[in-house]
C-alpha cells in the first residue's frame, strides 16, 4: 500500500513540474539535472556580468504552462565558457529575442544563474552556443574534459563527458585558425602548417564561421 501511495505522489509531482516556470536556479529539479531533461525558453535579454560573464536572460517555456501572464525569467550563464566582448556583441546580435534549448548541466553553486548547455531552437537552426562561440574564437573553455564513463546508466556523467568534449575541440578548431582572440594570443603558424587547417575545411566543407556569423 506504502508503495502506491509514493508512486502515486511521486507522479503528481512529475505533473506539478510540468507547470513550473523557473525563475531562479534553485527553482531546478535535481533529478532534472541528473536525467538531463531538456527545458526551452526564449531569450529576454543578454545581461552583462563582470563576475560571471554574459547571462541569457530565459523567460522559461515549460512543457504545460497555465500562468500565461507570467513574466519571471531565469538567468544561465552557458557552462564551461569564458566569453570575451566579442562573444557578448554576437549573444546581442544572434541569440537575444531567440528561441533556444537549454539543458542544466551543475547543481546550483550560485542564486544568480543556472549553468546549462544551450542550444539555439530555431526550425532552421540548431546551433550548440558554447561551441559555436568557442569556435569563432569569441571565448575561452574554463572546464577539464573528464575521463570517458564507465558507467553507461549515469546520463548525467555521459552528456556532461560529451558536452566538454565538444567544447574542447571546438577550441582547438579555433587555435589552428587563429579565430578571434587566438589570432595575437598565439604565435603565426609557420609554412606549411598554416595550409592545413584551409586545406582541411576545403575538404570537409567544416568551415562553420559564415552559418555562425549570420
Amino acid at each position: 500500500m506504502k508503495i502506491n501511495v509514493w508512486s502515486e505522489f511521486y507522479s503528481y509531482l512529475l505533473l506539478a513540474l510540468q507547470f513550473t516556470i523557473f525563475g531562479k536556479s534553485s527553482d531546478i529539479p535535481e533529478h532534472f539535472i541528473r536525467e538531463q531533461i531538456k527545458q526551452f525558453g526564449r531569450v529576454t535579454k543578454i545581461e552583462p556580468s563582470q563576475q560571471y560573464g554574459p547571462l541569457l536572460v530565459v523567460q522559461h517555456q515549460p512543457p504545460a504552462k497555465i500562468l500565461f501572464w507570467s513574466n519571471k525569467t531565469i538567468p544561465i550563464k552557458i557552462d564551461g565558457v569564458d566569453i570575451n566582448a566579442n562573444g557578448y556583441s554576437w549573444l546581442q546580435s544572434v541569440v537575444a529575442g531567440k528561441n533556444i534549448c537549454f539543458i542544466p548541466t551543475k547543481l546550483p553553486q550560485s542564486q544568480v544563474h543556472a549553468e546549462c548547455r544551450v542550444y539555439m531552437a530555431e526550425p532552421k537552426k540548431h546551433i550548440d552556443i558554447g561551441e559555436a562561440l568557442l569556435s569563432l574564437g569569441f571565448a575561452k573553455l574554463t572546464v577539464t574534459v573528464p575521463k570517458p564513463v564507465r558507467n553507461r546508466k549515469d546520463a548525467h556523467a555521459i552528456a556532461l563527458y560529451q558536452y566538454y568534449r565538444t567544447l574542447d575541440k571546438a577550441e582547438r578548431y579555433a587555435k589552428d585558425r587563429r579565430n578571434g582572440l587566438w589570432q595575437y594570443a598565439l604565435p603565426p603558424r609557420s609554412w606549411p602548417l598554416s595550409l592545413w587547417p584551409v586545406l582541411w575545411d576545403r575538404i570537409t566543407s567544416a568551415n562553420r564561421l559564415p552559418a555562425l556569423v549570420r
